[in-house]
């Protein structure tokens, strides 16, 4: 199984291997030229020393922080991998999840339900693709918001490709993911069933009447994250170019 914060997404498909960023679960990221531009910058002044990984893992820290969430460090040094495969992608959490999915899966890389939830609130930022929840929409979900089940069909209603916003506030850092959730307002199942199971409902509650401390457990638990098999010394390399491996 492969997970971990070692550039593999930034990897391009070629002839010979389908890397993961052709997986359906990704073809909602954007922003590679970023990494790119940010990469040829560093390469001028300091060649072959800042992975693509560390790049990647700080950008994201730097795009929280100008939306408005929590300032956080986290630790560098990592390498790049030299695997990207779109089978690993399967490891990815499903929109379709339920809690003890969730939980479950969070779990196998030591993360609590609490910390599991915190990193949810990711999606205060951002959209999801029509595909990712329609099938919400074909039978009753008893979880879904009548009124925002008239929202999500009128998105779909321009094609699988449609984007649906996971909370008001798209660009901005804030805990309002939570208070959609409360209001019956999740965009995804995985999303939603936060709030439907009593295994993560106080934790959604909290995070919705408390932004500061959604801010502290959410760094926390990206702190974590940006740790997860990682790859050190031999074990990776520093990519010349982020779309390949050396």
């Amino acid at each position: 199984m492969h997970v971990g914060c070692d550039g593999s997404i930034l990897i391009d498909s070629t002839k010979g291997n389908k890397a993961e960023k052709g997986s359906p679960a990704n073809l909602s990221l954007r922003g590679y030229e970023i990494i790119d531009d940010i990469k040829e910058a560093l390469e001028r002044q300091c060649p072959e020393v800042v992975s693509c990984a560390d790049i990647l893992a700080l950008a994201a820290r730097d795009a929280i922080f100008f939306a408005g969430g929590p300032v956080y460090d986290i630790p560098k040094e990592r390498k790049d991998g030299t695997r990207s495969k779109i089978e690993d992608t399967i490891n990815l959490p499903s929109p379709n999840f339920n809690a003890s999915d969730l939980i479950k899966m969070f779990g196998q890389h030591g993360f609590s339900a609490q910390e599991m939830v915190a990193l949810s609130g990711a999606h205060t930022i951002g959209v999801a693709r029509c595909s990712s929840f329609k099938n919400r929409l074909t039978k009753v979900d008893p979880n879904l918001n009548s009124e925002f089940a008239n929202t999500l069909s009128r998105t779909c209603s321009a094609g699988d490709n449609a984007e649906q916003p996971f909370d008001e506030t798209r660009d901005d850092f804030d805990n309002l993911y939570f208070d959609a959730l409360v209001s019956g307002d999740g965009v995804l199942t995985s999303d939603q069933t936060l709030f439907t199971s009593p295994r993560t409902r106080n934790f959604v509650n909290s995070y919705a009447q408390n932004q500061a401390l959604f801010f502290l457990d959410f760094q926390q638990a990206m702190v974590k994250m940006s740790l997860l098999d990682i790859k050190e010394g031999s074990k990776g390399q520093v990519r010349d170019n982020c779309h390949k491996i050396n």
